[in-house]
């Protein structure tokens, strides 16, 4: 015997079915079409606003070649109108290079950089030190050192109002005397740029914690941190501090390798783009840390620096000491112009947690809040261990740990 009440045996009039789908489709269509003329007329809208705006920008480049009694320079313009565009579209990270910017840009992010290989730092007493000298540069090959007080470039005396232009000075030179101080020697230095590798990690053993300080992500950061982890780990490092202080973050796809070497499997993070796709970043890796480690970072962490240190902090990984990072949760991405291989960089995704959300504009909060005076600050890059109260800090965190884990 049938049990389904006999609905299913009475016939549908064919009238009746050929209506409903003519009805179907007639919904369908106007759906369609509703959607089809909200999209056009926004369209009409950007086009409208677009044509506007040239006609604006028409408006006073005729006027301006009607009456101004200079010669303009069209590259020059051509490029201020560039970057005047990207600044005005409301993304605080934009930026437009030119194609010889551009072209150094990449270098930087490449890991590679062409230069004298010195960094400067301009202390509180008002010296101008180097804070650091790059490996295989030609200024570690004519025995610059960090620490050496820069006292004369080509004979002529530095100070620090002329910190800035000293700066631009250096980065653009083709060659250059340098003069500096070293205890009670004055030693003179001849420079010329030359290509050199540029380390955006640095470790050391102190005690028995792996130090490792991290500047910046750009191509080579994955692997330079991976061979310097493992170098302290065959020498016996119990635990680890990791320094983001002053990383400015840098490229997605550099950040992520070391994620997925520290964390466990799974999904540890989420990325959303301008259409409002969410992806999950996932961990296929069946390594990960499972030593007790310490974040250091400050209000200059920033971006995929900040990813660092949020994702390991919400899944128990590190304890994160410092002050409350920047706020900057969105990643960049640069975009070729081809016509003449200039470049724009654009804001196209927003970094979050798992369970935290974005920290875009909020920033990652230490469990342990520990700041700098502003003489620290400035003297950062020649603090030593024991005049580091930050460093110090995450030593005794781990000490601690270390002593309930026995």
């Amino acid at each position: 015997m049938r049990k389904d009440g006999g609905l299913l045996n009475k016939k549908v009039p064919l009238g009746a079915t050929l209506a409903l789908i003519i009805i179907t489709i007639a919904l369908t269509v106007s759906v369609t079409m509703v959607i089809a003329m909200r999209q056009f007329n926004s369209t009409m809208s950007d086009v409208g606003q677009r044509q506007v705006m040239f006609e604006y920008i028409t408006d006073i480049d005729k006027t301006v070649r009607q009456h101004y009694a200079g010669t303009i320079d069209e590259e020059k313009l051509r490029a201020a109108l560039t970057k005047g565009y990207v600044e005005g579209i409301g993304d605080p990270y934009a930026a437009y290079f030119t194609a010889a910017e551009y072209q150094k840009e990449n270098d930087r992010m490449a890991g590679t950089h062409s230069g004298l290989g010195l960094e400067l730092a301009l202390t509180s007493q008002g010296q101008i030190r180097i804070s650091r000298v790059h490996a295989e540069s030609s200024a570690e090959r004519a025995g610059v050192q960090k620490g050496d007080v820069l006292t004369a470039v080509d004979g002529e005396a530095v100070s620090a109002e002329g910190y800035e232009t000293l700066k631009s000075r250096l980065e653009s030179a083709s060659r250059v005397i340098l003069t500096i101080q070293r205890e009670d020697q004055s030693i003179a230095f001849e420079l010329s740029p030359s290509p050199y590798q540029t380390d955006s990690v640095e470790g050391r053993l102190i005690g028995s914690t792996g130090y490792i300080r991290i500047t910046e992500f750009h191509s080579l950061t994955a692997d330079q941190f991976k061979a310097v982890y493992d170098d302290l780990s065959a020498q016996g490092a119990q635990n680890y501090v990791f320094d983001l202080r002053g990383n400015p973050g840098g490229m997605l796809s550099s950040v992520t390798p070391l994620l997925e070497y520290l964390m466990p499997r799974g999904v540890y993070a989420r990325k959303t783009d301008n259409t409002g796709t969410v992806t999950d970043l996932i961990d296929t890796d069946n390594y990960q840390m499972d030593l007790p480690s310490v974040t250091l970072v400050d209000s200059d962490t920033a971006g995929e620096a900040g990813l660092f240190a949020g994702v390991l902090q919400e899944f128990g990984k590190t304890t994160v000491i410092g002050e409350q990072t920047s706020g900057r949760g969105l990643t960049q991405e640069y975009f070729t112009i081809s016509s003449d291989g200039a470049a724009v960089k654009l804001s196209t995704c927003q970094m979050s947690l798992v369970t935290g959300g974005s920290f875009d504009g909020t920033g990652i909060t230490p469990q342990t809040v520990v700041g700098l005076t502003e003489e620290q600050k400035a003297n950062f890059a020649f603090l030593e261990d024991s005049g580091d109260p930050q460093l110090q800090a995450a030593l005794s965190a781990l000490e601690s740990m270390s002593a309930q884990a026995g």
